[in-house]
């Protein structure tokens, strides 16, 4: 691409997103939960190859992911007290080097049990990114424009799993799945030196905000890395239109909610605090199933598309990326639309999207599933996408909304922690339900003849009853949201009056 070039696409992302220094953080943030989305989309891509290199099935590609995912779930929650103490951009550094390094390690595996243990590590790794992500977003970012901005980061998440499926299944076919593998540690490595290089670490308590067209970020004085409440924080940063529409409403705080010191809690007692506030609890529940289909998606969708319909791998890669894309018009429309009723006036707007696009995901991707015809199915899924992508960004930013900013870290650990339990089993119990109904005999059958395929055929043929089953506990999700209206309201202002009693006994 020539500097011209370079120069006019900046521009037009500067436009978009407001300006140099937002661009570069959404880039950044973007990229690094595209990195977990494509190693999660890699196994996905490789199972084939994978099965047949270890003579194992679908539920033991299903258990690669799953272990992952969970020994991040219990790792993630000291890594929240570390991001809410210590440099956030620091953290993620060391993270994403060690990233590229696990990465490279998994492929040389010899054996199934290797590459598990490799899994296992990878896991430890990538737990620190969701806490140390969510307390830079809520610094940088103010809350008018979390979920608009916000649907720009998850963007990179979702073309993260493209580019992992699309890399590692199309470099696997010619030159091996170990190659493909190795090949996504590169990025990583590229990207520790990006942070490194251009997101310093930000002042805290919202005198980091970055408005439109705003070049630099406003950095916390250096201290060898170590955060100092008392020192960094003067005073509080403006009310954000949704704080000052909650006030307005006259919704009054739960009491138990208002904290009254410097909010200097243990991992205990902030794990305590951030679950009895009840939208976050819902929150932590709908987009936990939420994640719990999509981790199964990611992983098996490719594989579900080659043996329902009978088409070869590059074909069957074009189709999830298809996919795909509904997914990420999903978080970008969304956001857009979110942020846009709360400027007029629709407090709750974050939450009500949230649970319309987790009903809607049922709703439409059933009778996809169900659909024999390829050239009916695909439309529908990916609105099925576009709305499960449409969820992310309002529900993420809400999350922001209800909990003091010198908790964001923490609360995000035991969300991240919560919510990982049932993405990170998603994968196994995909596969063990894949595998239960195809050897019952309840999957439909294609009519096509696939035996030259080399994954297990019982399995296979379950895939689409999985998905149709696994996806009913997304109407849960937005049912759980729906009944958090009012309570949002309430929280939002407890959340405001537990930051100014912070500030009042530092004061």
């Amino acid at each position: 691409m020539s500097e011209g070039h370079h120069l006019h696409l900046t521009e037009i992302l500067d436009d978009v997103v407001g300006g140099p220094a937002r661009r570069r953080v959404i880039v950044l943030l973007g990229s690094v939960l595209g990195l977990q989305a494509a190693d999660t989309g890699a196994v996905g891509a490789l199972a084939a190859p994978l099965e047949k290199a270890f003579h194992i099935g679908n539920t033991e590609i299903g258990l690669l992911v799953t272990v992952t995912t969970l020994v991040g779930c219990v790792a993630t929650l000291p890594f929240g007290s570390v991001a809410d103490r210590y440099s956030r951009t620091r953290l993620l550094q060391v993270v994403v080097a060690l990233w590229a390094v696990a990465t490279v390690v998994s492929a040389l595996s010899v054996s199934y049990g290797m590459l598990l243990v490799t899994r296992l590590a990878l896991g430890g790794v990538i737990a620190a990114a969701g806490p140390a992500l969510a307390s830079l977003f809520g610094d940088l970012v103010p809350g008018e424009e979390r979920a608009r901005l916000w649907g720009y980061v998850l963007t990179g998440e979702l073309l993260g799993a493209g580019l992992g499926i699309l890399i590692a299944g199309g470099l696997s076919g010619s030159i091996g799945w170990r190659f493909a593998m190795a090949v996504l540690g590169l990025p990583a490595a590229f990207l520790a030196w990006a942070i490194r290089r251009w997101l310093p670490e930000p002042r805290r308590g919202g005198q980091a905000y970055l408005r439109v067209g705003d070049d630099h970020i406003v950095t916390e004085v250096d201290k060898g890395g170590s955060f100092h409440p008392a020192e960094e924080v003067e005073e509080l940063a403006e009310p954000s239109e949704i704080e000052r529409q909650a006030e307005a409403s006259g919704a009054e705080p739960d009491e138990h909610l208002i904290l009254t010191d410097e909010l200097d809690l243990t991992l205990w007692q902030a794990t305590r605090y951030v679950l009895r506030i009840r939208t976050n609890v819902a929150l932590i529940v709908a987009s936990g199933l939420g994640y719990f289909f999509l981790s199964g998606l990611e992983t098996f969708a490719e594989l579900y598309f080659r043996e329902r319909y009978g088409v070869g791998q590059g074909p069957a890669t074009v189709l999830f990326l298809v996919v795909a894309v509904g997914a990420v018009v999903g978080v970008i429309v969304s956001g857009r639309i979110t942020d846009g009723l709360i400027s007029r006036g629709r407090t709750t707007a974050r939450i009500m999207v949230g649970a319309v696009a987790y009903l809607a995901t049922t709703v439409l991707f059933v009778p996809g599933a169900l659909s024999e015809t390829l050239a009916l199915s695909m439309p529908i899924f990916f609105l099925a996408a576009l709305s499960v992508g449409s969820a992310n960004p309002p529900v993420d930013a809400a999350r922001l909304d209800i909990v003091p900013s010198r908790l964001w870290g923490r609360a995000e650990a035991v969300r991240t922690a919560l919510r990982q339990i049932l993405q990170g089993l998603a994968p196994l119990i995909f596969g063990l339900m894949s595998e239960a109904f195809g050897g019952a005999g309840a999957g439909f059958s294609t009519g096509v003849d696939t035996s030259a395929t080399s994954v297990s055929q019982t399995a296979a043929h379950g895939l689409e009853m999985a998905f149709v089953v696994l996806s009913l506990p997304m109407l849960a999700g937005g049912a759980v949201l729906w009944m958090c209206r009012s309570a949002y309201l309430r929280e939002i202002v407890a959340a405001r009056r537990s930051e100014e009693n912070s500030l009042v006994a530092r004061s």
